[in-house]
């Protein structure tokens, strides 16, 4: 769990499931990770306020990590505009292939 929690540092859409809380902490950032520890920063939202929390935790207490990969959009033009935009790139990409081949 250290190694992956090591990895993760930085990285954007993980989610932590503590036992201690019984639940997730989700799109949290993961600032360190120690022999024994992790500390992670993430938000909370309420009707009146919003508000940031960093937490240390011990690494034992963590249970699962999760992390999101992709989210799409569930409209039909955005999805539309967003394989458009992968199309081109993927296009690209292959012709600069063609361009400059691998020696």
């Amino acid at each position: 769990m250290e190694d992956k929690l090591k990895e993760l540092v930085g990285q954007p859409c993980v989610w932590l499931y503590i036992k201690s809380s019984n639940g997730w902490f989700k799109n949290v950032e993961i600032l360190d990770v120690s022999a024994q520890t992790v500390t992670f920063r993430y938000e909370s939202e309420s009707e009146t306020d919003r508000k940031l929390w960093e937490k240390t935790t011990r690494i034992s207490n963590v249970a699962e990590i999760e992390i999101r990969l992709v989210s799409i959009p569930k409209a039909n033009q955005q999805l539309t505009d967003i394989r458009v935009q992968l199309s081109k790139l993927l296009n690209q990409d292959s012709a600069s292939d063609f361009e400059n081949p691998a020696a």
